[in-house]
């Protein structure tokens, strides 16, 4: 029996590993090398950055949100494969140069800022061109550094979701809450298809944390092949916090 018990603790400490590190934005470690890399479509995904400084994670950080942000931030252009994740890692020997993307800094802090003020401004776009962008390239228009990062802040601007939110007069509050069908409705009406919503879970209720679109190869927005393991809950409503500049308060129970 002593064996058994020491066998099931085991698997349990695994599982509370993998569900603490489950949100992590710029870690390279544990990193998978994709054999195949071909994938089918992008999924772009938006990140609210008062919840993301609010996640398990980023409080193993100094995470704040630079005095310029005010709207939803960049995450990622993740190449995908139907019915799985990946692509990632496609190709070590090309390597991240930040003087490549040196004219797009100024936009790249604003719209795809490292909320870690702990790290270097560039370690999260590393992390992304080598994780995606590199598989990324496959696709001519996005064939290189500078055409991946500049094509992403392009599609920031032509799917709009701040835009789309503020028309269904969904915006940030302390007090008011919102529906996830209500959400997925703003950003359907505006760009003809259904987002992927993802929520931190907290003991008192559920905060949106970051909206995914599906985008084919002509990056014309397409539905999505599957949801999200921290898809919010439609039952229950969501809190959408106001974004307060500077470092962000930890919210209790919180994954």
């Amino acid at each position: 029996m002593a064996t058994v018990g020491k066998t099931l603790a085991a698997i349990l400490l695994c599982c509370l590993v993998a569900t603490a590190t489950s949100y992590k934005r710029n870690t390279l470690v544990n990193r998978h090398h994709s054999h195949d890399h071909s994938w089918d479509y992008l999924l772009f995904v938006r990140e609210w950055p008062a919840v993301a400084c609010m996640s398990p994670d980023a409080q193993r950080h100094d995470c704040s949100v630079p005095n310029v942000v005010h709207n939803w931030t960049i995450h990622g252009l993740w190449p995908t494969k139907e019915h799985t994740e990946g692509p990632n890692y496609c190709n070590d020997d090309d390597k991240f140069d930040v003087n490549k993307i040196k004219s797009l800094i100024p936009m790249l802090d604003r719209f795809w800022p490292n909320l870690y003020s702990d790290e270097s401004p560039s370690s999260f776009w590393k992390h992304e061109w080598t994780k995606h962008g590199t598989c990324a390239m496959s696709l001519a228009a996005l064939g290189d550094e500078l055409k991946f990062f500049s094509t992403t802040l392009k599609l920031n601007k032509k799917f709009n979701i701040d835009s789309a939110l503020y028309d269904a007069n969904i915006v940030p509050s302390d007090n008011r809450q919102y529906m996830l069908s209500d959400i997925k409705q703003a950003i359907g009406q505006q760009y003809n298809t259904e987002p992927i919503v993802d929520c931190l879970q907290g003991d008192n209720g559920q905060y949106l944390f970051d909206i995914r679109i599906c985008i084919d190869k002509e990056f014309q927005a397409r539905s999505c092949d599957g949801g999200s393991s921290h898809e919010c809950d439609g039952s229950q409503p969501i809190r959408f916090p106001p974004i307060h500049n500077g470092t962000a308060k930890f919210i209790k129970g919180l994954h």
